[in-house]
């Protein structure tokens, strides 16, 4: 066997040691520390990397917030790194955006790609020339296998030889545990023997990140100058519309401290955010489109990059007020995801357009922004899920507001990573002015809260409790703290 066959053996043993039968917590992070050491073996080289160090960090850092709150974002953070991961390992060179599409190709179609390398295999190899010690190692794990089937056999048939070999224990060997096995090996072979579509990675790696420098013969510079007049008209208009629009917003929401009449909070944040990203994707696409190559003594060229740069600083501006609008949505009513969801996009909006910026004044191609803004969101992704959100809504709702204005429907609705602070807060002598409820339902209790919110609270613990594995592959901080109370309090 080749030291490749050795690594994939460790990490489908180590993929079924710490998850089978078992929730997210620690195994998470032992798995990535394993993988992670496993990748280096295969290629030392990749450690002075600062492209594949930070997708390893990536990693990391996900597989510690599991372990730290195993929040579900957390959990998909993860595996979104490890995949990015496998094919950085593999082509250092590739965007994380094609890398993503490559590792989950090379996971989705594991089974056909076993099939063609063990072929591939065979014929490169001679009879004469296969190593005993392979022949060797297969043979030892074929005879262990039958040993076991008929150790199970011999134990139904016989009560005596079950009594004296009951120290002997096989039980986690079941066709569930086989079948579990089986997927986390072609999982670790996707990851560890990376393909790609060779078509889509000549392409992508052709893709300049420098703009070309346009052909610009008779024809074609009329073509350019009736562009940029016609760019630079729109921009000049669009950049009027904003003029209007954030000195509007300043004044109403900075000196004159509220919403205009007859407009809801709803209306201003969800509807205008909506608009105001969909705005930005139109104007950003003309933008591309516009600057897709550099073009030299063209007419209204520079007064056009001016014009983009002006509406750049004005859209900040806007995405700075709506930010101001959500949190005087925030203060007003309830701490949600979905207004959690309102600074993330604003965010990386705002971050794109520093990108379009950066791509303009330096003269970057459209690929250079594609790949830019997709490793912002992956690293955005990951250092999101570092941050417990349901315990943070839940503790800034009940700390923030009267508990008549609490949402207790919507924070039961959570994950059980707020029962500490749903415990804590239904024994205040407050809460029961408010501890009843009309009707609530959730596919996660699969019954209606009968009569209070103490009633729900045992609910959503006995569906806890229902879940919990003790067992310390399933180890993690927000189990520790939640097992905690419960059994002291």
């Amino acid at each position: 066997m080749k030291k490749n066959d050795y690594l994939l053996l460790i990490a489908t043993g180590a993929y079924s040691f710490l998850f089978f039968h078992q929730n997210a917590g620690i195994n998470f992070l032992l798995f990535n520390i394993i993988f992670l050491v496993i990748i280096v073996v295969k290629n030392v080289k990749l450690s002075s990397s600062k492209k594949w160090l930070w997708s390893a960090l990536m990693c990391l850092i996900s597989a510690a917030c599991i372990f730290i709150h195993s929040s579900a974002l957390s959990i998909i953070a993860n595996v979104v790194s490890l995949l990015v991961l496998s094919a950085v390992s593999f082509n250092i060179v590739t965007s994380r955006l094609f890398s993503f599409l490559f590792s989950f190709y090379s996971v989705a179609f594991s089974v056909a790609h076993i099939i063609i390398d063990s072929v591939t295999r065979i014929q490169a190899t001679q009879q004469d020339q296969v190593s005993k010690k392979g022949y060797k190692a297969m043979a030892t794990g074929l005879v262990l296998l039958l040993s076991i089937f008929f150790f199970n056999m011999y134990k139904d048939a016989n009560p005596l030889f079950a009594d004296n070999t009951k120290w002997i224990n096989f039980d986690f060997i079941s066709m569930s545990w086989i079948g579990f096995t089986l997927g986390g090996f072609l999982l670790v072979y996707g990851l560890l023997n990376h393909k790609v579509i060779n078509a889509v990675e000549i392409w992508e790696s052709n893709l300049p990140l420098l703009n070309i420098q346009a052909t610009e013969d008779e024809l074609r510079h009329k073509r350019y100058e009736t562009e940029r007049y016609a760019g630079l008209l729109l921009f000049a208009l669009l950049n009027i519309m904003l003029v209007v629009l954030n000195i509007g917003d300043i004044q109403t929401l900075y000196f004159d401290g509220g919403l205009p009449k007859n407009i809801t909070h709803s209306d201003f944040v969800h509807s205008g955010v909506g608009v105001i990203i969909f705005s930005i994707i139109i104007a950003t696409s003309l933008i591309m489109y516009l600057f897709r190559a550099e073009f030299k003594d063209v007419k209204n060229n520079q007064l056009l990059v001016v014009s983009v740069y002006l509406w750049i600083l004005q859209n900040v501006i806007m995405l700075s007020s709506t930010t101001f609008r959500n949190q005087i949505y925030i203060h007003q009513f309830n701490f949600t995801d979905k207004r959690i969801g309102v600074y993330v996009w604003l965010a990386l909006a705002a971050f794109g357009l520093c990108i379009m910026f950066w791509k303009i004044y330096k003269k970057r191609s459209n690929w250079y922004l594609i790949r830019s803004n997709v490793a912002l969101w992956f690293s955005v992704l990951v250092l999101s899920a570092c941050v417990n959100w349901d315990k943070l809504i839940t503790s800034y709702n009940i700390q923030n507001k009267p508990l008549t204005q609490v949402d207790f429907n919507y924070l039961f609705s959570l994950s059980d990573a707020n029962i500490p602070e749903l415990m804590e807060v239904t024994k205040r002598n407050d809460f029961k002015s408010i501890d009843g409820l009309n009707k609530f339902y959730s596919d996660r209790y699969d019954s209606y809260a009968a009569s209070s919110y103490r009633y729900l609270l045992r609910k959503k613990i006995d569906h806890y409790l229902s879940d919990y594995t003790n067992d310390w592959r399933s180890f993690d901080m927000r189990d520790k703290e939640i097992t905690t109370v419960l059994y002291t309090k």
